[in-house]
């Protein structure tokens, strides 16, 4: 690795060299090396730590892949940057609790037939093995090359995010709903910058790392993984052709593998202005349920699993900004209730998956405090339904609490 400029003549130091131990995230890619770059140059006592998780147990010789984790090229390369700055480097095999943690949960959903979430899963194991290794070293704070801004309120102990200056790139909501423990030990040193900005500083010190953005939720699908790993994991009788039910003459399937939740079900004759999504799996029947786009567009939705903000009362309702994916953003009020959980009207209706796990901001744009997050529930209409003779009422989740 070429280095374009030495550290000390790259910038000066503050008077108050700092010389605490700090263990940085190292996944290889341009943001992490930037911000151990960064923290070298500020005198800190760095460790470099890198956490590999892969799936291994396909009928492979090769371990597989997905998406952001890393492989031995990418190892060797983060080993030959630690070895031009001077740190230690740790590797931190995780296969076992990868599957347990985060495979298994999102066999679990693609049997189903409802949203993954196990880019989620994925950052919580991750930084959680992070923090572990951090205590284990006693070293004062773990750094990330996330990008997002980290308060501290040390009057109340408390900890919380407010969005980067990139709306894009921003990972504050990711990064809300680890454990106070964790964010109180985090240390984010990209946290005043935009991806471009950082792009730039890795020209300028000669760094060299991938800056490709990975798209969140696709990486085992992206690895053609799902359809493999499905049918070396499920009995043959369920992963034969089915009945395609919601819709009129829909047809059949040709084997749950095939489809995930939300994804375009392709109808033969179907006008491309009226596509037909899924909406569910029965994987006794091997029925596959459809429906219109409409059946996802929400003016109501309940959302539970609710990690809010630590400093922010959610004793009356609120005015907020749901951040749906990396770019669309829809106003809305937040109607907080018990069992971390909370009901979330938006001013006007839209596309939301069910299942999914989603932010909500107190405005759009830069530097705005992250309220909550939660996973989504859809509200289901108060009224009777005759079910064997016998009436009964649909569960309200919005008075439910």
């Amino acid at each position: 690795m070429d280095m374009k400029k030495k550290l000390d003549e790259a910038y000066i130091p503050d008077k108050d060299a700092r010389q605490e131990r700090v263990v940085v995230a190292l996944s290889g890619g341009i943001n992490s090396f930037v911000a151990a770059y960064l923290l070298k140059i500020q005198k800190y006592d760095l460790i470099g730590v890198t956490v590999v998780m892969n799936a291994d147990d396909l009928n492979s010789e090769k371990p597989k892949v997905l998406a952001c984790n890393v492989d031995v090229k990418q190892i060797d390369s983060i080993k030959e940057f630690c070895h031009q700055l001077s740190i230690p480097h740790y590797v931190l095999k995780a296969s076992d609790e990868f599957k347990e943690e985060v495979l298994e949960s999102w066999f679990a959903s693609r049997l189903t037939g409802t949203k993954t979430n196990q880019c989620w899963n994925c950052h919580e194991l991750r930084m959680r093995l992070l923090f572990e290794k951090t205590l284990e070293l006693e070293a004062q704070a773990l750094a990330t090359g996330h990008l997002a801004k980290l308060f501290r309120q040390d009057s109340h102990h408390s900890v919380y995010l407010h969005t980067s200056n990139d709306e894009i790139y921003d990972q504050a909501g990711i990064l809300s709903r680890l454990p106070h423990e964790i964010l109180d030990k985090l240390m984010l040193p990209l946290s005043d910058l935009q991806q471009k900005e950082i792009e730039k500083l890795a020209e300028n010190f000669g760094l060299n790392a991938s800056s490709k953005k990975v798209k969140i939720h696709h990486c085992f699908d992206d690895a053609n993984f799902a359809k493999g790993y499905i049918e070396s994991h499920v009995s043959k009788r369920y992963l034969k052709t089915g009945e395609v039910v919601g819709v009129e003459r829909a047809g059949d399937h040709l084997g749950i593998q095939h489809y995930g939740y939300g994804e375009v079900f392709p109808l033969p004759n179907q006008k491309a202005n009226d596509p037909i999504y899924i909406t569910k799996f029965s994987m006794p029947e091997k029925k596959i349920h459809v429906s219109r786009g409409d059946y996802f567009v929400q003016k109501k939705i309940f959302l539970k699993e609710c990690n809010y903000s630590e400093e922010t009362s959610f004793s009356e309702p609120i005015k907020g900004v749901l951040k749906i994916g990396e770019s669309e953003f829809e106003d809305c009020w937040i109607y907080p209730k018990n069992l971390s959980c909370a009901v979330i009207e938006l001013e006007a209706p839209h596309a939301i998956l069910e299942g999914d796990i989603v932010t909500i901001l107190k405005k759009k744009g830069k530097n705005s405090k992250v309220y909550l997050t939660g996973r989504v529930k859809y509200i289901v209409e108060d009224k009777p339904i005759i079910e064997q003779g016998i009436e009964r009422v649909k569960a309200d989740y919005a008075n439910d609490f």
